[in-house]
């Protein structure tokens, strides 16, 4: 298997590689370190700009190619990664190049440059990637390198009652089974709409949310009853998927696994609202794997 990390010269770059090593290691993974620079022209111009542009961009690439390089080496000690320097005018359309050229399972990219809150910030290229892309994306939340553990020991994957979600919980099961980490399925039920006017009390709106609660309870607990004993479950819920999402107890060495919609082309990366609310509070790493693929069999060893 390999993972393609989008390497870029800031603190964002260096969460992506963060969250490739962690990646590598579970998955028993190689690693691509992919740079992505704007295309230069194709003509001379009489100043030799284009040559000094084009010299620039190599010479940039290739210090954000060396610093990745030395971040796994150091930080990691993996040290037979491969490295792409690859021109497109679109960061998003030159990462897929690459991961179809290299056969990828899993792109992996950086928080938005402009993150700060140490959730995963949603930036133009992951919002890409995550509309229509054929590998698995997994994104890492701002700060990463600082708090990614040596190893992974929880995955916790947003569940619901669909078909979908059970093809992501048997991915998770291929790499549970033979890995010393714990499943944890998570559901979260928001409030979309408020039922309480200036005569009902609350009341029936803790009623109709308890019902949505224990349905998606009892869901759970038809999975987990034929499960392994390191699976857990639970129900969260909350106003906001910040709300619920901070009821959850997250811990450093959690990975928050997530499927595609199931409106989504098939082979494809698709979020549905909800969950494109749940990724951007989550304070961990999250994958979100493409939609009824062999590709969700990205838990098997060669």
């Amino acid at each position: 298997m390999k993972i393609v990390v989008g390497v870029s010269p800031d603190d964002s770059g260096a969460d992506a590689v963060a969250l490739g090593a962690v990646l590598a290691r579970l998955l028993d993974a190689s690693i691509v370190l992919a740079y992505v620079h704007p295309p230069t022209v194709d003509y001379p111009s009489m100043g030799h700009v284009d040559a000094e542009w084009a010299a620039f961009l190599k010479e940039r690439g290739d210090a954000t190619l060396d610093r990745a390089m030395a971040q796994l080496d150091e930080e990691w000690r993996i040290t037979d990664a491969e490295r792409v320097l690859i021109a497109n005018s679109s960061v998003s359309r030159g990462l897929r190049a690459v991961g179809e050229a290299s056969d990828a399972s899993i792109t992996v990219v950086g928080p938005d440059s402009a993150a700060h809150d140490g959730r995963v910030a949603l930036g133009s290229i992951a919002h890409s990637l995550l509309h229509g892309g054929s590998s698995a994306v997994a994104v890492a939340p701002e700060g990463y390198r600082e708090t990614a553990p040596d190893h992974l020991e929880r995955l916790v994957v947003g569940f619901r009652d669909t078909s979908e979600s059970r093809a992501v919980l048997q991915a998770v099961a291929d790499i549970a089974a033979g890995r010393s980490v714990s499943v944890q399925l998570l559901t979260a039920v928001l409030r979309t709409t408020r039922i309480v006017g200036a005569r009902v009390g609350r009341d029936p709106e803790r009623a109709v949310m308890d019902s949505l609660a224990a349905r998606e309870r009892q869901a759970q607990d038809e999975v987990l009853s034929t499960a392994a004993s390191s699976w857990h479950g639970e129900v969260v819920v909350g106003d906001t998927a910040e709300v619920a999402m901070a009821r959850f107890g997250w811990r450093d060495s959690d990975l928050f696994v997530m499927g595609s919609s199931r409106f989504g082309a098939l082979r494809r990366v698709l979020l549905s609202d909800t969950s494109h609310k749940l990724l951007r509070a989550s304070t961990v790493p999250a994958i979100v794997l493409p939609r009824e693929t062999d590709d969700l069999a990205w838990g098997e060893t060669e």
